[in-house]
């Protein structure tokens, strides 16, 4: 049995002291109070900057001494430096001192409640030069993101088996995860422990409201173990988890309606959330996040990510987490061996991803009992991929995972309303090289590109693994439509480059910093009006994102009663589909080839939806579409002109059934339209494509080219 760690607190509350400074207050410590003013060393571009390079881990797993790590340690350094300063600092080595004296610990009470714009620092890595090492990498040393809350929680009395149930989401309209491999990584991680007796893991795969409510009704669970998509609506406020419904499609549920779900599960004392922006909040709400919510709607702890994690971190944290939960430890110092553990494997910054909301007092969410259970009896596991159903009864308990089909939904056909193909237009001379922001050459798709500042997601979205003839059909590079024909190998990249980073979506474009600019401003249609768009290209796992500064001095608002028409009125717009670099000059539009469109709104600022005209294959022509309710835009006005920021989920495209990733080509245009004397009356538009016409928007072949980069 392991030795059980016991805790001394330091509670630290920050509060906002206005201009722009802030306050740490030791509400209590072995050594009494104590409190100091301070300045955040990184905010905005910086913290961004920093939150980008330490949450970059899907390129692999990188050795200690790495750039990665050695920024780690700086960060971490000047952030412990600024906020244990003065009184605060002294008043913590005393607290460490007198700790060590009574033989304990010494846990970090970290209160963000009056401070939520600060909850997206990692605070994980704190790092004490004095000490010569990060808090978090001792037992001895936990933070925790501590949750203040009226009600008092008591430890449960558990006797092994730990019952964890790993819930598992893959909607079909959202991008495939390799929900197989996860839970194999789950399972093969606590195999030890569950032949052991101490931990029994129950899949619920294709994970409904209600079979999570019928799981959770019909045993008593100890843990709830998440893995799927996750997000953050910026127009609610909330955190997002997708679940799935009936037909297998994503149902996107707050933190709070799962709390409220949850909330009366009395042995369910932890969740772990292997999704991504499980612990990002509202800067202005301490508890808009899912996984603020849960705790305060009852439940004592949550695990979170707020990074990106590797294949190979998240096994080490499963095993090392569950086995010292299973053994009886405090769920902070459980923690801390798991950091150890991905620490111990030579992982440089890993060890910082996950964060832990409590709001048990002293760390205690289980007493386990000190005799386990007789190892159960495993069942079987068929071999044959189960038939989901829309609300499965909880599975049997079984130590090896269950096998998941990997073969990706067929899309539905595609509807075939009234064509909205824009009028023929005429291919003008060449215009003059423009220059963009920032004095970069906006139509030299081949100068330096510059590193943006962003936020990366938190979990992993992985790659399904498909077989035969559907990988060789999914991975052609006309997108898989057949009416093409075969074409010439695909040419050397030479376009547009999108970098990676997640913008918030809220017309401000403060993250688009250093991205490089873009220029619509051949005129491909009407009589020239001088308009100009200038554009940057973002991406991410989940979404593929525009901004769009128009200079246009006579605004008029598209016609919002014709959406599929709105590239008649003020307006930008881009063709979005598959590389078009192996197609013949001749082949014609694929299923996924689009034109979207997000037209300038009667009031500003304004939220509104990109509107999404799809390819018709078999007549070759841009159908009329609507506003898609998954994509997310903001208009604003701005000196002489609108902004459009706009993102744009991946799984509405339908370009990218395997997932996105670093280098993947896809073909695009950018453009801007001018309005008449009305919103229905079309003066002109400019493109980033001088060769772009009515003929070519039909032909891919012609389109310019867009490669994700970062």
């Amino acid at each position: 049995m392991a030795r059980i760690p016991d805790y001394l607190d330091f509670d630290l509350e920050l509060t906002d002291a206005g201009e722009g400074g802030y306050t740490a207050r030791v509400l209590a410590s072995p050594k009494g109070e104590a409190s100091a003013d301070f300045r955040m060393p990184f905010l905005g571009v910086d913290l961004e900057n920093v939150i980008l390079k330490l949450g970059r881990t899907r390129s692999g797993v990188r050795a200690l001494g790495s750039p990665q790590h050695d920024l780690a340690r700086t960060f971490g350094g000047q952030l412990y430096d600024t906020v244990f300063s003065g009184e605060v600092g002294t008043c913590f080595r005393r607290s460490l001192d007198e700790a060590d004296e009574q033989g304990k610990g010494l846990r970090i009470k970290l209160r963000l409640t009056d401070v939520p714009s600060l909850a997206d620092v990692p605070w994980e890595y704190l790092y004490a030069a004095g000490l010569g090492r990060f808090l978090v990498l001792s037992e001895s040393t936990p933070i925790i993101r501590y949750l203040d809350l009226p009600r008092e929680v008591l430890p449960l009395t558990v006797t092994p088996p730990l019952r964890i149930l790993l819930a598992v989401c893959s909607p079909t309209n959202l991008t495939q995860l390799d929900t197989q491999a996860e839970v194999a990584r789950v399972a093969e991680s606590l195999r030890d422990l569950v032949e052991r007796g101490l931990v029994i893991v129950d899949p619920l795969p294709n994970a409904t409201l209600t079979a999570l409510r019928q799981a959770l009704r019909a045993t008593d669970y100890h843990v709830l173990h998440f893995i799927g998509h996750g997000g953050f609506d910026p127009v609610a406020g909330d955190g997002v988890l997708a679940f799935e419904d009936a037909d297998h499609l994503g149902h996107l549920v707050s933190g709070q309606d799962l709390g409220t779900l949850l909330h009366d599960m009395r042995t369910l004392r932890l969740a772990v959330l292997n999704a991504c922006e499980g612990a990002r909040q509202s800067p202005t709400d301490p508890f808009s996040g899912v996984a603020q919510c849960l705790v305060r709607q009852g439940l004592p702890a949550v695990v979170a990510m707020q990074f990106e994690i590797t294949d190979t971190a998240a096994t080490s944290l499963s095993s090392e987490f569950y086995a010292a939960l299973a053994d009886g430890l405090p769920i902070d110092a459980a923690l801390a061996h798991a950091r150890m553990s991905v620490f111990a494997a030579d992982n440089d910054v890993e060890w910082g991803t996950p964060v832990l909301y409590l709001r048990a007092r002293d760390g205690r969410i289980f007493d386990v009992a000190t005799q386990g259970a007789a190892p159960p009896t495993p069942t079987p596991t068929p071999v044959a991929t189960p038939a989901p159903t829309p609300a499965p009864a909880p599975p049997s308990p079984i130590p090896i995972p269950y096998p998941i089909s990997t073969t990706p939904p067929t899309p539905a056909p595609m509807p075939v309303p009234t064509s909205a193909t824009p009028p023929p237009m005429p291919v003008p001379t060449p215009p003059t090289p423009q220059t963009g922001a920032g004095g970069i050459p906006a139509d030299a798709p081949g100068a330096p590109k510059q590193r943006h500042p962003a936020v990366a997601p938190a979990v992993v979205a992985a790659v399904i693994v498909t077989l035969g003839l559907v990988a060789a059909f999914l991975l052609r590079p006309d997108g898989g439509a057949a009416t093409n024909g075969p074409g010439p190998a695909p040419k050397e990249f030479n376009g547009f480059v999108a970098m990676r980073g997640t913008p918030v979506i809220d017309g401000q474009a403060n993250e688009w910093a250093g991205a490089v600019p873009y220029v619509s401003d051949v005129l491909v249609a009407g009589k020239a009006t001088k308009i100009k768009a200038t554009w940057s290209l973002m991406w991410d796992q989940q979404a593929f994102y525009v901004v769009a500064d128009v200079a246009d001095p006579n605004l008029m608002p598209a016609d919002q009663t014709a959406p599929d028409q709105q590239w008649r009125g003020d307006s930008v717009s881009f063709e979005l589909g598959a590389d078009p670099r192996g197609l013949a000059v001749e082949a014609g539009l694929r299923a996924t080839d689009a034109h979207y469109i997000v037209g300038l709104t009667p009031t500003t600022p304004a939220r509104t939806k990109i509107v999404i005209n799809r390819a018709n294959v078999t007549k070759n022509t841009i159908d009329a579409g609507r506003f898609h309710g998954e994509s997310d835009a903001v208009v604003a006005l701005i000196p002489g002109g609108y902004r459009v920021e706009a993102r744009l989920p991946w799984a509405v495209t339908g370009v990218a059934p395997l997932g996105v990733q670093t280098g993947q080509v896809f073909g695009i245009n950018l453009n801007a339209s001018d309005a008449g004397s009305s919103p229905k009356e079309f003066a002109a538009m400019y493109s980033s494509n001088r060769g772009r016409t009515s003929a070519n928007q039909v032909r891919p072949a012609a389109w310019q080219v867009v490669q994700l980069q970062g």
